[in-house]
């Protein structure tokens, strides 16, 4: 698991690390310009391997706050490493902080060349230390000129901690910012290097260790985290040895109108895939041939066929996929919404209805969904529940998937989903645009399922789901291509995918 920070939770783990820990604040910037340079060596070294380090060029572009000491940290320690190396302070010197004072006046005795105006097409490497995490308002003046610049130059450019004029709580722009080709951050990655549009402008971020005492982070408390490829094992439920299908669960998948089978037979399969004991299916009593063909293993049934027993006998209860919005998907999604007792996924055309149902009110917690319920609205759906307009939910991703009081899981799907039940907040960081495609919502609605009927509890196994989802779609284009996915093949992979 690694955190996800926003600003405030930097600059508190940066406080308590300093002034309750007592690492020297010097030390901190050291450690992280030398981590810059590190990787500035490591990408010369690959790119530049034929070109002796006093033939490449070097430009530290610095703002005066912390992030500027740490580019003229960096800038120096590469001249010192035989770079040829200079810096161009953007801002009056007289303004900077004390730290970066200090870093101007090492730079100067060591006779780093500091310059008054950089040329076009001069520098193999930029390094962009204007503006950190701190930065909370729009870029303007002189600073777009200097941000204008950097883009417009063919060097590799690499951002200190942030690029700057990225907002780190969220990813959005301050009216301009640096396009960056790395991004080395630092202790933990920022909310803003991974939401879009943010996460466009990072390039390919590093976290590099600068020091941050564990007890600081934890202390700090950040709110925000995700999982890592080697975290699978561990998160996956336990298959215990002496078992049969009814130790793994009971999914009942009430979706399919007529003439859309396809949205059942995914969410079901990608439940049967993920382990879960037995599934069964209602559905529109036209698609159950094909069920039957396409999911033998599968028990099949219509709506008609007694839908309360089949909620009574399930575990788990998945409503939505390909559901429509006719009377009576309406009177079954009224009926699943007074269940309480087991975990309830409601995806799709059931969100879709639950505004018909509960016309009354602003924001999502009017629904007044209980503990047991996971919601798995992508953007538009979560405009039509909440009422909020679709670019504000984008710009506020996190806000608008944990603002909700009610008890319920959110699943908020994007090129950046989020998973949260009003207090804990995963991001996740797997997956690519292979997932854009017809039928892959379907897909993690039964991933949801499956983990849950396996005894997950609700935030655990969304945000476990969504991983698995993306990573999923990172081995299909490892092997193939983003192109050709289709929702079906998410579903095979898993079988590769899960340990």
């Amino acid at each position: 698991m690694e955190y996800i920070l926003k600003a405030a939770e930097a600059a508190e783990i940066d406080r308590i690390s300093i002034y309750e820990t007592g690492i020297p604040s010097a030390v901190l910037m050291e450690k992280a310009a030398m981590s810059v340079a590190r990787h500035i060596q490591d990408i010369c070294s690959t790119s530049y391997n034929n070109i002796l380090p006093v033939n490449i060029k070097v430009l530290a572009v610095c703002g005066m706050g912390n992030n500027g000491g740490d580019g003229i940290a960096c800038a120096r320690m590469l001249k010192e490493a035989g770079f040829n190396a200079s810096i161009f302070l953007a801002g009056n010197k007289d303004k900077a902080t004390e730290e970066t004072k200090r870093q101007i006046s090492i730079a100067r005795n060591l006779d780093v060349q500091f310059i008054t105006k950089p040329e076009d097409n001069e520098y193999n490497i930029i390094i962009d230390a204007l503006f950190g995490t701190g930065l909370s308002r729009d870029i303007g003046g002189i600073y777009t000129e200097w941000v204008d610049w950097i883009n417009r130059q063919p060097s590799e450019v690499i951002a200190v901690d942030i690029p700057s004029g990225i907002n780190a709580d969220n990813g959005q722009i301050h009216g301009c910012a640096v396009k960056a080709s790395h991004t080395v951050t630092f202790g933990s990655n920022k909310r803003g290097t991974v939401l879009f549009p943010g996460a466009a402008y990072s390039g390919k971020v590093i976290v590099a260790d600068i020091g941050f005492p564990e007890k600081a982070v934890h202390k700090a408390a950040p709110e925000a985290y995700t999982y890592k490829k080697e975290d699978l094992p561990r998160l996956m439920p336990e298959r215990r040895m002496r078992s049969n299908k009814g130790s793994f669960g009971k999914v009942l998948i009430i979706a399919g109108s007529a003439g859309m089978s396809g949205a059942c037979i995914l969410a079901a399969k990608a439940a049967a895939r993920t382990g879960c004991g037995i599934v069964k299916i209602a559905t529109a009593p036209q698609n159950t041939d094909i069920i039957k063909t396409c999911l033998p293993e599968a028990i099949t049934g219509t709506y008609a066929d007694g839908i309360t027993e089949s909620l009574e006998w399930a575990d788990v209860i998945a409503i939505g996929p390909g559901l429509g919005t006719d009377g009576t998907a309406k009177k079954l999604v009224e009926e699943v919404l007074k269940i309480h007792d087991k975990p309830v996924v409601m995806d799709a055309d059931a969100l879709n209805l639950l505004p018909k149902l509960v016309p009354e009110g602003t924001g999502t917690d009017r629904y007044n969904l209980a503990g047991n319920f996971v919601i798995t609205p992508h953007i538009k759906e979560m405009s039509r529940l909440s009422g909020a307009p679709v670019k504000e939910i984008q710009e506020n991703i996190v806000d608008y998937a944990s603002c909700h009081k009610s008890g319920c899981t959110v699943v908020l799907k994007d090129a950046r989903t989020v998973v949260s039940d009003g207090s804990r907040i995963y991001i996740n960081t797997t997956g690519n645009n292979a997932l854009s495609t017809a039928g892959s919502g379907d897909v993690l609605c039964g991933i949801i399922t499956g983990l849950l009927a396996q005894g997950m509890e609700l935030m655990e196994a969304a945000s476990l789901a969504v991983f698995i989802h993306g990573i999923t779609a990172d081995v299909y284009a490892e092997k193939k291509n983003r192109y050709s996915m289709l929702a079906s093949d998410i579903i095979e992979e898993l079988q590769f995918v899960l340990p």
